[in-house]
């Protein structure tokens, strides 16, 4: 587990100019070195988490999906964004309903259900609308950064792999290589469950 990191005092008075008084400050960020995340206590028990991107290109892209793309999913499918402040790379978002799925205990059939509803709202990600000139971009390139990157997990994966599913990855990199126009749109860039 990586080491609580405390809020900076000068992201926490900005948060509440939003807010009002935090009451408390807790630690929520994952166990990844770049990530910094805090949740916050109000007074009478309102909550709020404070998300501080790893770079600048991060923030950018956060705070376009959070102002444009998010509202796309209906009311309460996920945070919503209430401010940003770009001197600190910080979002103030407001804490979705419910739980995350990987502590509740959950059925094989009810994890079905949980997958099919994450399907959903990437599905309403995916046709949210047409990309901004920077997004479009970023998105036309990305077939070809995938294919760069088949070398780096390579070396990361080292002898886990056999040399027949390392020639396997290889070929399927020069594939995207050739792939040519694909249909364009957002993508959850972190798709994943939470431990």
């Amino acid at each position: 587990m990586s080491q609580t990191k405390p809020l900076p005092t000068t992201v926490q008075r900005w948060a509440e100019q939003r807010t009002g008084p935090v009451v408390l400050a807790r630690d929520a960020s994952h166990d990844w070195h770049r990530s910094r995340v805090w949740e916050l206590a109000g007074e009478g028990g309102a909550r709020w988490y404070v998300k501080a991107s790893p770079s600048a290109k991060f923030f950018a892209r956060e705070t376009r999906a959070y102002r444009h793309v998010v509202p796309t999913l209906g009311h309460s499918r996920a945070p919503q964004l209430l401010d940003s402040r770009a001197k600190d790379l910080a979002l103030l978002l407001t804490v979705a309903p419910g739980a995350p799925a990987p502590g509740l205990g959950l059925s094989s059939a009810a994890w079905r259900a949980v997958h099919a509803q994450a399907g959903m709202l990437c599905a309403r990600l995916h046709e949210a609308g047409e990309l901004d000139r920077g997004d479009r971009a970023e998105a036309e390139g990305f077939l070809g950064a995938a294919a760069d990157g088949a070398e780096k997990y390579l070396g990361r994966a080292g002898d886990r792999l056999t040399g027949g599913e390392q020639q396997l990855v290889r070929d399927y990199a020069a594939q995207l290589r050739r792939v040519g126009p694909v249909p364009l749109g957002y993508i959850h860039g972190d798709n994943q469950l939470l431990h």
